[in-house]
């Protein structure tokens, strides 16, 4: 669902076979691939809202795109679906591992809390192994992320809570704050929610999907 209106991300080029349709049914197409051996082949394709990096599309700033159209590195996958969140990217399609699939929706993991607060996730058509050349050890998955509009409290609080940085209790005040409460009135929920000293104090990249589901049922309690 491509139109002259999209500016498109490609992550892993390649030689450029899915590059050259991007350019030719978007509007613009930022293409990314790490491996120098491509180089040749990328370069041949001649279209002006085609831009080519070659380097980590991690280290790239994404803001002002709204779409990717990607068989991503399988390994780089939640790296790049939190990419995407924080980046405000709209709609997705990607190959991604079978595992990745399920993990994300499995329902309890972080990474599938995360990515289920921010897009309808639809797995399209199962890709066996035997499709790539050389196969890889696990069959692949297309799975289209589209972006929600219309969202809880709840899950904006969560939106909000689990793209922050620093200590937990922080990103719970804030986030609480976030919502309308005054800072005092967000100390006395977290109070309330009794959290141990340790917990609190803990970064928020320690955090298992197993608290946040705990989180979730203390304040629909306390809240």
């Amino acid at each position: 669902d491509l139109s002259k209106k999209d500016r498109v991300i490609e992550i892993g080029a390649g030689n450029g076979f899915l590059t050259k349709t991007l350019a030719e049914k978007s509007g613009k197409v930022l293409a990314f691939e790490i491996d120098e051996q491509f180089k040749e082949d990328l370069e041949k394709i001649k279209h002006k809202n085609l831009k080519i990096i070659f380097g980590d599309a991690l280290k790239h700033n994404w803001k002002g795109y709204d779409k990717i159209v990607s068989n991503i590195p399988y390994f780089l996958s939640e790296q790049i679906l939190i990419k995407a969140i924080e980046s405000e990217i709209n709609f997705m399609v990607l190959i991604t591992g079978e595992k990745f699939k399920e993990a994300l929706l499995s329902e309890k993991t972080k990474i599938s809390i995360l990515a289920n607060l921010f897009y309808e996730i639809i797995p399209v058509i199962k890709v066996e192994k035997t499709c790539f050349s050389p196969s890889p050890k696990v069959n692949s998955w297309m799975i289209k992320f589209t972006k929600k509009e219309k969202l809880t409290e709840t899950e904006i609080f969560f939106r909000n809570f689990l793209l922050k940085k620093g200590k937990i209790k922080n990103a719970i005040l804030y986030s609480l704050v976030e919502q309308g409460k005054t800072k005092n009135q967000a100390r006395e929920i977290i109070q309330k929610i009794n959290l141990s000293k340790q917990v609190l104090e803990k970064p928020m990249d320690k955090i298992t999907g197993k608290f946040i589901l705990f989180l979730k049922e203390k304040l629909s309690t306390h809240s």
